[in-house]
């Protein structure tokens, strides 16, 4: 709207022909109902403001007269378009003034007003005048935001619910329910749920108790329960539901507001505890140890089958909580003995004891391990003590039987021939038998902080390192064919060994490889020996070979002369002596034979 510099100051229209009485009047209902009047006159460009719109502005009324273009400047930035638009279809397309918009006091305040004003025109319907008023509502409208806030909150707070929240008609319809109660009835949409029988997502054999709560809710009774649903899409759920009773503001009950979460996990929980309870009931009761606690005053509080079977056995009567666990019928000092066991736990101490007897029920014999501890409330108290009494009876046979072995095992290993040892990959000892001793010299002490290769004959440091390498390569139990070589004896001198390795490396128990072997010094020697006398035995009956072949020759060549019948008398006689002459030598070539033979053989 332009305006006319020249038209700025208007001053304030005055309150002719009214007494002073209706001006204090009007003056005190805008300040009571936070009003103010305005009036414009377009004809002569004129503003006026009542001292009412003057308290909106925080502004001094004798500040006036104050002209439109630094009236409109009053109107928040952001409102100003919209106050220019307004005024300009109220004058040119007649509609009521209705408007509400922001103000800015001169204190930098923003006030929420809303203005209501008439527009004078003349015979030709040109406006010449608007006549208005407005009145603070600032306090309506943030009441308003606040409530909007207040509901949105509210709002968000149901849709985020992860509980189901519903809302039920009298007659049982589903009146509202937000997204989490939608998702567990498996509702793809409002539409789905909206508008039907809650009771026809209940499992039936569960209406009664959901039916239950509905009606007490419908009576104002506050009510809880379980029970089942089957979802739109065959789900089945179990569902804990708290229903209340929603009142309208004359106190009648309208509806009803559920409060409903799954509860699905918890009951297939607390079915397993039962479960697993009833599975540990079994196996408590099941068992030949004996379980039972007590109270201070040595009062039974519970107990398994087998304890209550034995106290009702030593008592004569049958055995119950609440009896007491001091049994005299066994003698004082079984009575004074059990007496000071459970005192000590009752005065705070955990322990164990050693138990053997002859059962009275069985007449056998019994080893047992007791254990005690006290019970604690929850300010550290003791208020009882847990007992365990477990049969060790059959571990114990087996524990003598494995002493009995390990001596045995332990006598063979210490008296036998053949060294045991464990290694490392590197011949490092992890274990050495003490036949180590009685073989080498070496105390085991002495054994176990030596490597292999530490008394290893030097010749034989490139085999034994071979077969160390090897042996880590064959299948895990598997050995290497046994092997000879020379070790130091702790007197210095070298002892030839038969060592047969296996690899036990990754064997939990072993962790090594295991290396048996034995002296065969003397084996070595005798089969050294034998060699020695053989190769001796050769060459004697090789160079002798030779030396019989001569006489052995010349016999053969006499008789084959003689044969042919060829020699005269006397040629025959000279024959005959050399034939007897050859046989000489042979016999004595073989008596050198004999001789030389006896002393390579060894007696």
């Amino acid at each position: 709207m332009k305006k006319k510099k020249n038209d700025k100051m208007i001053p304030p229209s005055s309150v002719k022909g009214e007494g002073k009485k209706q001006e204090l009047i009007l003056r005190q209902m805008e300040s009571l109902g936070k009003l103010g009047h305005w009036e414009v006159d377009f004809i002569h460009q004129t503003l006026h403001w009542s001292e009412g719109v003057f308290h909106i502005l925080e502004m001094d009324p004798s500040s006036m007269p104050v002209d439109l273009e630094k009236g409109y400047l009053f109107v928040h930035p952001e409102d100003r378009e919209l106050a220019t638009e307004h005024m300009k279809e109220v004058l040119e397309k007649g509609i009521s003034y209705d408007l509400e918009c922001r103000l800015v006091t001169t204190t930098g305040k923003v006030k929420y007003v809303h203005s209501l004003a008439e527009v004078i025109r003349n015979e030709k319907n040109e406006p010449m005048q608007i006549v208005g008023i407005f009145q603070d509502i600032t306090e309506q409208r943030e009441a308003y935001q606040s409530l909007l806030a207040q509901e949105l909150r509210l709002s968000t707070i149901l849709q985020s619910e992860p509980e189901c929240v519903k809302v039920v008609s009298p007659d049982g319809i589903l009146v509202e329910m937000n997204p989490a109660g939608l998702q567990m009835i498996e509702a793809s949409n409002p539409e789905d749920a909206i508008g039907q029988k809650v009771e026809n997502l209940v499992n039936p054999a569960d209406l009664k108790f959901y039916q239950s709560i509905h009606h007490n809710a419908l009576q104002g009774i506050k009510s809880s329960t379980r029970f089942r649903i089957i979802g739109l899409k065959g789900t089945e759920r179990w569902m804990e539901s708290t229903a209340v009773p929603l009142e309208n503001q004359s106190g009648e009950i309208i509806s009803v507001l559920s409060v409903t979460r799954d509860i699905s996990e918890k009951v297939i929980a607390e079915e397993k505890l039962i479960r697993v309870k009833r599975n540990q009931e079994a196996l408590i009761n099941g068992t030949s140890d004996l379980i039972w606690s007590l109270d201070s005053n040595f009062c039974l509080i519970a107990a398994n089958k087998a304890f209550l079977d034995v106290m009702g056995f030593l008592r004569g009567a049958l055995a119950k909580e609440g009896d007491s666990v001091l049994i005299m019928s066994q003698g004082e000092a079984f009575y004074e003995k059990w007496k000071g066991y459970y005192e000590r736990g009752l005065s705070g101490e955990s322990f164990k004891t050693y138990e053997r007897f002859i059962s009275p029920i069985t007449g056998k014999e019994e080893h047992r391990e007791v254990f005690f501890n006290p019970i604690r409330n929850a300010e550290n108290n003791i208020t009882g003590l847990a007992c365990f009494s477990k049969d060790i009876t059959d571990l114990m046979a087996k524990r003598m039987e494995l002493v009995a072995s390990e001596k045995r095992y332990r006598a063979l290993v210490e008296n036998g021939i053949d060294v045991i040892a464990i290694l490392s990959t590197e011949g490092r000892a992890k274990y050495v038998s003490p036949s180590i001793t009685k073989v080498l010299g070496y105390s085991e002490s002495d054994a176990m902080h030596m490597n292999l290769f530490d008394f290893l004959h030097p010749d034989d440091v490139t085999k034994i390192t071979k077969r160390l390498e090897d042996v880590r390569h064959i299948p895990i139990g598997s050995s290497l064919p046994s092997h000879n070589f020379r070790i130091k004896h702790q007197d210095g001198s070298w002892r030839w060994v038969e060592s047969t390795i296996t690899n036990l490396i990754d064997d939990e128990s072993i962790g090594g490889i295991v290396d048996n072997f034995h002296d065969v010094t003397e084996r070595v020697f005798q089969i050294t020996a034998i060699q020695t006398q053989n190769e001796k035995l050769k060459a004697i009956a090789w160079t002798q070979s030779h030396i019989v072949r001569n006489p052995l020759a010349r016999i053969m060549g006499l008789v084959d002369l003689i044969k042919l019948g060829t020699l005269s008398r006397e040629e025959e006689l000279r024959s005959l002596d050399h034939l007897l002459e050859s046989a000489k030598e042979l016999d004595n070539i073989i008596q050198d034979i004999v001789l030389k033979s006896q002393r390579v053989i060894v007696p």
